[in-house]
């Protein structure tokens, strides 16, 4: 093959690498908010880490998170929001995603063994006018040594997950302000994805730690709702 062939052979697979079409990875569906959890005793519990925005990072690893929907727009305290979350890799670099709700599948049959997973939320995220922040979460577990645990996510790729979570305070200042004014708060509304490496070890009665692992993350879009309190 001459060269002018082998280079009109480069272009046309170029072409054809970049005009091949983005695709879902998968959808999550888990709404019946029925997971099988860690059976493991737990005293001590510490680690964990928001993503970071910073286009800055040092890091080729990225996801753009898009809030898909919302069921309503208007919400009470304490009701459920059912909600659609896309993570779509917008980085240079595949990623491990955690892919089972499901922590005690990861265990070990020996109660006293440690072990190691990943973890993957889901965020949902609620701003007040006042900036603070109130967050929703749904988890995803993955471990090396259990089958379809992880999926790998290329650039280009995204997946999808469904959650359904109520929308509680946990005794936070949230909205204190519009709630004690007006009695509902209208809140910015976004998504946003991290992951944590956890180790369970057994000893001082059972300890859980998780450390960030570094992810870029860009916020693709928000919504406005409002958040009513709880009539008395």
């Amino acid at each position: 093959m001459n060269s002018l062939s082998t280079t009109a052979t480069l272009i046309c697979l170029s072409f054809f690498s970049l005009s091949l079409p983005a695709q879902e990875i998968g959808y999550i569906d888990l709404t019946d908010n029925i997971f099988r959890e860690s059976s493991r005793q737990v005293r001590v519990g510490g680690g964990g880490c928001g993503g970071t925005s910073d286009p800055t990072h040092n890091s080729q690893s990225e996801v753009t998170v898009t809030l898909v929907s919302l069921d309503k727009l208007h919400y009470q305290l304490g009701e459920e929001a059912i909600f659609e979350i896309k993570v779509l890799n917008s980085g240079k670099e595949k990623i491990v995603i955690p892919w089972t709700p499901h922590l005690g599948d990861l265990e070990p049959t020996d109660t006293n063994a440690s072990y190691k997973y990943r973890v993957g939320v889901i965020v949902l995220l609620l701003r007040d006018p006042e900036g603070m922040d109130l967050d929703i979460s749904d988890s995803l577990y993955g471990s090396g040594k259990v089958p379809g645990s992880f999926r790998e996510l290329f650039p280009g790729q995204w997946f999808t997950v469904k959650g359904k979570k109520k929308i509680e305070l946990h005794g936070q200042n949230w909205g204190n302000k519009e709630f004690n004014d007006v009695g509902f708060v209208d809140t910015k509304v976004s998504a946003f994805f991290r992951q944590d490496r956890g180790a369970y070890s057994p000893r001082n009665g059972g300890t859980v730690n998780q450390q960030c692992i570094p992810l870029r993350y860009r916020e693709a879009n928000q919504l406005n709702i409002t958040v009513e309190q709880t009539s008395r």
